[in-house]
């Protein structure tokens, strides 16, 4: 673990024995979750961008932020002509990661072996299944939804990811034929279609009293018709939920911001640099039915309940386990992309019973605000 998240579950335990949090209040129950796209380096040949050392660079990210009940993957291939596939990578590291406890529980789109979702949950998987969405150039290459059943300690959770197009399977060409529901939702492109599927999809299927998460990379920013239509179902972007900074790469450089890494040869890969000056990745959580009597409260970026997950960017500091670049050094991101990590906490929150605990509360709140500014390097630790 390193400083950063170190400091932020040392301080999790000195509030809990002062009064910040009820007995108990770090609940297995807990909705825990880390999405990424892994990048698919096949414009990297013959090592797809040094994927087996990406992968390994994923899995320390993985321990590093808790163990999430649920990490959703994009860019996941299987191509038997291809050495070196993230999907046998993948799997290879499912029995020893985490002490195993996504070992047998993992669910692979499979439509094209190509650019496919991967969901891995320390869970049983209950049901799976593939919505296959509208794409432009249908049917050699689509676009789909993975979705999931979990049989969670809280109880069955829904979560979904996707990866929707890009410009290259015509993500703003004209949506022609398009779908009777996509035109109706005012959708005019390919990918506008798209998002309105997957929205159309969630509130079909969700029916759990748990809540659900809907993630993955949209390859579309906030205030694109994409993203607001998907936030104007109800879901909460919970990269804005908890406060954390927009991405404005003018103004605060690469906070907040999960793409624009080169991904056609690893050199910002073996970079320290951020290089990165988009938010195109997204965990959105849908909340559970009106009926439910559950209270949600999003951990933010300080992980004030010490689980070593928290709602912030993922995998967003070069490399923190091993001195990085060029190979053979270790790789210094597992991927072109950031992503998203969630701590969805269950139940009301504790509100503070004497001075002390509202001091540690505060001191929790200052603490998030100086790990965010280590993580981005604007604070230096002795």
């Amino acid at each position: 673990m390193h400083q950063s998240r170190a400091c932020a579950a040392w301080f999790a335990a000195w509030a809990m024995l002062f009064g910040a949090f009820a007995p108990g209040a770090r609940a297995d129950d807990d909705l825990t979750l880390a999405n990424l796209n892994i990048l698919h380096g096949l414009g990297c040949a013959p090592d797809l961008c040094r994927v087996p050392d990406r992968i390994d660079l994923l899995f320390d990210w993985i321990a590093d932020a808790g163990c999430p009940d649920v990490v959703t993957l994009q860019e996941v291939n299987d191509l038997p002509a291809q050495a070196h596939q993230s999907r046998a990578l993948i799997e290879a590291e499912l029995a020893t990661a985490c002490g195993g406890q996504y070992d047998g529980n993992s669910v692979y789109s499979d439509v094209q072996d190509i650019d496919e979702e991967m969901l891995l949950s320390r869970y049983p998987i209950l049901s799976s299944e593939v919505l296959v969405l509208h794409s432009g150039l249908a049917p050699n290459f689509t676009r789909h939804v993975l979705y999931a059943e979990i049989d969670h300690p809280a109880g069955a959770m829904d979560v979904f990811t996707t990866h929707l197009s890009s410009g290259s399977d015509q993500a703003t060409n004209p949506c022609s034929p398009c779908p009777a529901a996509c035109t109706a939702a005012g959708a005019t492109t390919n990918r506008e279609c798209q998002a309105v599927q997957l929205a159309d999809y969630v509130n079909l299927k969700n029916d759990t009293a748990t809540p659900a998460f809907v993630t993955g990379d949209l390859n579309a920013e906030p205030g694109s018709f994409e993203y607001e239509h998907l936030v104007a179902q109800g879901w909460s972007d919970t990269h804005l939920a908890v406060g954390n900074a927009e991405c404005d790469p003018l103004t605060t450089g690469a906070a907040g911001c999960t793409s624009g890494r080169e991904s056609g040869d690893p050199s910002e890969l073996e970079s320290t640099a951020d290089n990165v000056d988009r938010r195109i990745d997204y965990a959105f959580l849908v909340r559970a039915s009106p009926s439910s009597s559950l209270c949600v409260r999003l951990d933010g970026a300080g992980d004030l309940d010490g689980d070593g997950t928290a709602t912030r960017v993922f995998a967003d500091v070069s490399n923190p386990f091993a001195a990085c670049g060029a190979s053979p050094s270790a790789i210094c991101w597992p991927s072109d992309h950031e992503g998203n990590e969630v701590d969805a906490n269950l139940g009301c929150a504790v509100v503070p019973t004497s001075p002390l605990a509202g001091y540690a509360l505060l001191a929790g709140l200052l603490l998030a605000f100086a790990v965010a500014l280590t993580r981005r390097g604007l604070l230096r630790s002795s």
